[in-house]
């Protein structure tokens, strides 16, 4: 029988029951002592209220002080409260491993909810898509010019993905927090960006004849 831990639920709006469909402990140090000891649950999670799923990431730590018992904390993907339109399973396949391996730790600052990482991550994301496609310039915004210059985006992306470019500049030199509603149409082009550049290529020998 499924064991069962007690943790947020969006949906219900509260801490309820879910029941682990999944688990896997690790340890996170090499302490011997078990009053010392941290580790982690990855769990894949349903809620027994509303039967809503998540992956829940809870982390456990010894308490200050003579406290000996062993306190945790949860985080939950989906973040609770934010929901983005990310690429799908299949199409993040077809993307060349640089890019894709990137992309999955973008999602995770979206899903973690941590806006400074998020626009850091989507202005390496257009740095990792110049130098997989070998456009070189100065700076990033002269490859991003080589860009459409090579007709890999249109005129009306050429505008906002320099914005993108000057969002990660300010979250990464100025320590800026940007909305995850303003992050989450950054990442709307920068999906978009990647249909356009690897995945319609690729429908579009598919569909020769």
């Amino acid at each position: 029988m499924s064991s069962m831990i007690y943790t947020d639920c969006e949906n219900c709006n509260e801490e309820t029951n879910h029941k682990v469909l999944y688990k896997k402990a690790v340890r996170i140090n090499d302490s011997k002592s078990k009053i010392d000891e941290q580790k982690e649950w990855y769990c894949v999670t349903q809620c027994a209220g509303c039967d809503t799923h998540y992956f829940v990431l809870r982390t456990f730590f010894p308490g200050p002080g003579k406290d000996k018992k062993l306190h945790y904390y949860d985080m939950h993907f989906p973040s609770e409260g934010e929901s983005f339109n990310f690429i799908s399973f299949e199409d993040e396949a077809e993307l060349p491993l640089m890019v894709s391996s990137l992309y999955k730790e973008v999602k995770a600052t979206f899903n973690s909810g941590s806006p400074v990482l998020a626009g850091i991550g989507l202005r390496t994301l257009v740095e990792a898509i110049c130098k997989q496609q070998n456009i070189s310039g100065r700076n990033l915004k002269d490859k991003i010019i080589s860009l459409h210059r090579n007709g890999q985006i249109s005129t009306s992306e050429l505008p906002i993905l320099d914005k993108l470019r000057e969002i990660g500049n300010f979250s990464a030199h100025e320590i800026k927090t940007f909305s995850m509603d303003k992050l989450s149409y950054a990442l709307e082009i920068v999906n978009h960006v990647l249909r356009s550049i690897y995945i319609l290529p690729k429908i579009n020998k598919k569909l020769k004849i």
